[in-house]
């Protein structure tokens, strides 16, 4: 048996399961973020859905963060006067999507981390700089 150092877990994947895909991209895992927060969930399915969206966005932060080709969709420059405000939106979707606690305020995280997320990737996709996380160092 080989083993592929490569592999991420799959998001929403039970722990101890072997459900692992080499070479997730981050395009794929941007596109399973944005999914994931347009899925309407009601307020007692929420903490298995932020727990599932958290996930899959610690998967796309590790790409991000590593290197990976940058999702297609992301027109970035590196304009660094307009860096922090960017790389606020990350740290409040990172924040809204660790929040703990029982449905109602995992809900209410949820849909924070949701419009959160929907200016964060809009900000991406007409031209705005990475956030400080994910820049790539030259």
């Amino acid at each position: 048996m080989t083993v592929n150092h490569g592999a991420q877990k799959l998001p929403g994947a039970e722990p101890g399961a072997e459900v692992v895909s080499p070479g997730l991209s981050a395009d794929i895992m941007a596109a399973e973020v944005s999914r994931l927060m347009a899925t309407p969930v009601v307020p007692e399915q929420s903490v298995v859905a932020l727990r599932r969206t958290d996930s899959a966005f610690d998967v796309l932060d590790g790409l991000l963060r590593s290197g990976a080709p940058l999702p297609l969709h992301w027109r970035v420059n590196g304009d660094a006067k307009r860096r922090e405000p960017v790389t606020a939106l990350y740290d409040s979707v990172s924040e809204a999507l660790r929040e703990v606690g029982g449905a109602a305020q995992s809900f209410a995280a949820l849909r924070s981390a949701c419009a959160l997320w929907r200016r964060l990737d809009a900000e991406l996709r007409s031209g705005s700089p990475l956030p400080e996380p994910w820049q790539r160092r030259r």
